[in-house]
């Protein structure tokens, strides 16, 4: 006999299987574009280093204003990503905003990549772990980048996932459940995007540094 446990375990594997299912095209769109966004911006940080590398000296030097500011901290980095993701998802009004937001996140991060893999100093001394090589910046990225890029792709989908119910109601006239489950789908993805830029928010301030500092201790 199925216990209660296990019944409210199979519905919400089912709920998310199914958020899935109907959300794949948009879902992987949006990944593709961060995908492309990220090799573009690794080709022009190598091959048009100039512009490029003024555009992340003064990001880098923003960052570090802001942070010494707000401070390194958690609800720091959180709010930071949050208004971000709300403007990701908000932007599926317009469908463009949310896709300039996906290009933007996905192009800065492969320009980084791109540009510390010909230069490992930006700006001077290029981060807390001294100069910034390709190695270190992947070391340092990926413990809490997983949940983080994850997180705003997935906001990216729950962005375009708006635009489709605006195109719906324009095209043509679909009865009110139907939008009620679109809308519904939206916010859930939303939702989770949310809870991945949380976990993000928590490995980067109290992870993140650590495991960077153990690995090159250790090579």
């Amino acid at each position: 006999m199925e216990t209660d446990g296990t019944h409210d375990r199979n519905s919400y594997l089912n709920y998310f299987s199914g958020l899935y299912r109907r959300n794949k095209k948009l879902l992987m769109v949006s990944f593709s574009i961060y995908f492309l966004s990220v090799i573009a911006g690794i080709m022009l940080a190598l091959f048009l280093s100039g512009p490029v590398s003024s555009y992340l000296t003064t990001m880098v030097q923003t960052d570090r204003q802001f942070l010494s500011e707000k401070g390194f901290n958690f609800l720091t980095i959180f709010s930071h990503n949050l208004f971000s993701l709300v403007l990701t998802f908000v932007g599926g009004i317009t469908a463009v905003i949310t896709v300039i937001f996906i290009i933007i996140n996905g192009f800065v991060y492969g320009a980084f990549l791109g540009y510390v893999a010909s230069n490992p100093v930006i700006g001077g001394q290029a981060s807390s772990v001294g100069s910034l090589t390709p190695l270190k910046f992947i070391v340092y990225t990926v413990p809490h980048g997983i949940f983080e890029i994850s997180g705003f792709i997935i906001a990216g989908a729950a962005g375009l996932r708006l635009s489709t119910i605006i195109i719906d109601i324009i095209r043509k006239d679909e009865e009110s459940n139907y939008y009620y489950n679109q809308i519904k789908d939206a916010l859930a993805l939303f939702g989770i995007a949310v809870v991945l830029i949380f976990i993000a928010a928590i490995i980067e301030t109290n992870v993140t540094l650590h495991i960077g500092n153990f690995i090159f201790q250790h090579l």
